[in-house]
């Protein structure tokens, strides 16, 4: 019989699986001998332990900081005690399963290996000697179950500390990095897989948060780099952290306008959900609306312009005519002219869609503030211009004849 196990049980030696320790190669030894004697839930039980122990070998090689960061929002015991003198002492606080599912979300086990152990915990749980069970664990379910866990995990070579996102986080830390120093790191994020990515991410993110020195002006610096090789959801996840900042003042000890700044860095104002995104243009539109409405405020209609230009020209929709109605206000002028502003506001004209321009054609129909200062002539000639602008854009004949139409209301004015 002993001629059908695989290597993994037959010879667990260190020559055979350098990633084995000699505490792991006790336990599949074990598990053989008590396969040969018929007890097939016991030898189960031992390659689960084997594999618990290489997976937390693992981690603690990668990164603690890492698999903390990683389960986070994870539901279980979570708890790392880096005191601990031996390493069951140390993962006490984890639960197995946390441990499995973080070790998965930073790429040092594979999803094979974490289904296969997913597999163990349900027969120890469900069909082990210590439960009652129509459905027992058999030998060949543990051959199985050994030979997937050989290939995918105990023959798998240990995690490179040197090589790990780890690397990055203590001089993060605790020193504030040169510029060469920032290029070395800055390239070594782009060599980062997906997974890693995602780790940097929340840990740069992290120290952005918390807004201490030196760690947040490092993770400034670097937070660009990581955005670049960041998916939607990883960018979704900042954006929903300004939001909590905002629904949670209690939690904000500045870290609200951290994360804003950074996202303004990245131009990834955009990201953030509707309703706290429309709380800033919002904010904005009124800073404009008191320059326009102040005598000799050409000068803070342009710093105002220039504040809203700097988010990008992503306005929800729940406060589009908030904010467009004091863009076009700027933009048409009044009896004496008009600012420069219009020009720092002209992409937000331009990336209208046809939806839109036509939302905002009509409020120089119907918006009291777009049209309070249309009887003077400038104003209403920078108003036909702009209609006749959005005009030349438009593809629907009803479009363009309601566009017609409304130009010829502005002279009723």
């Amino acid at each position: 019989m002993s001629n059908n196990f695989p290597v993994v049980l037959n010879e667990p030696t260190l020559d055979l699986f350098p990633a084995l320790v000699e505490n792991e190669i006790h336990l599949l030894s074990e598990a053989k001998r008590l396969l040969e004697l018929e007890f097939p839930g016991h030898s189960l039980l031992n390659i689960w332990l084997a594999g618990v122990n290489n997976i937390r070998r693992r981690i603690e090689s990668y990164g603690i900081e890492l698999f903390q960061s990683a389960v986070e929002d994870e539901a279980g015991r979570k708890k790392y005690n880096e005191d601990g003198e031996t390493i069951n002492e140390r993962w006490s606080g984890v639960d197995d399963l946390v441990l499995i599912n973080g070790a998965s979300k930073l790429g040092i086990l594979s999803k094979k290996a974490g289904k296969s152990l997913e597999m163990i915990n349900w027969m120890r749980n469900h069909a082990s000697p210590a439960h009652g069970s129509d459905s027992t664990v058999q030998a060949k379910d543990v051959i199985a179950l050994a030979i997937m866990l050989q290939t995918n995990l105990f023959e798998s070579e240990m995690p490179d500390p040197g090589h790990s996102p780890s690397g990055l986080f203590k001089p993060i830390k605790t020193i504030e990095l040169a510029d060469e120093k920032l290029e070395l790191f800055k390239d070594q994020i782009k060599s980062f897989k997906a997974h890693e990515i995602r780790t940097v991410f929340g840990f740069l993110l992290d120290m952005i948060c918390k807004g201490e020195d030196p760690s947040y002006k490092n993770a400034k610096e670097l937070f660009p780099e990581v955005w670049n090789k960041s998916n939607e959801n990883l960018k979704k996840s900042a954006g929903q952290k300004y939001h909590s900042y905002l629904t949670n003042s209690s939690e904000d000890s500045g870290g609200k306008t951290r994360v804003l700044e950074s996202l303004v860095q990245v131009k990834g104002v955009k990201y953030i959900p509707d309703a706290a995104r429309a709380t800033i243009y919002r904010h904005i539109a009124k800073k404009i609306a008191e320059a326009k409405n102040t005598s000799y405020g050409w000068n803070n209609e342009e710093k105002a312009a220039k504040s809203l230009a700097q988010f990008g020209p992503h306005v929800p929709s729940i406060a589009f005519e908030d904010v467009y109605q004091e863009i076009i206000a700027v933009w048409c002028g009044n009896y004496w002219g008009r600012s420069q502003a219009h020009l720092t506001l002209k992409p937000f004209i331009d990336s209208l869609d046809s939806i839109k321009l036509m939302v905002l054609a009509r409020m120089f129909k119907d918006n009291e503030r777009v049209t309070e200062e249309l009887f003077q002539d400038k104003p209403k000639r920078m108003a036909k211009k702009l209609l006749t602008q959005i005009k030349n854009k438009l593809t629907l004949e009803a479009n363009i004849n309601e566009i017609d139409e409304i130009k010829d209301s502005l002279d009723t004015i």
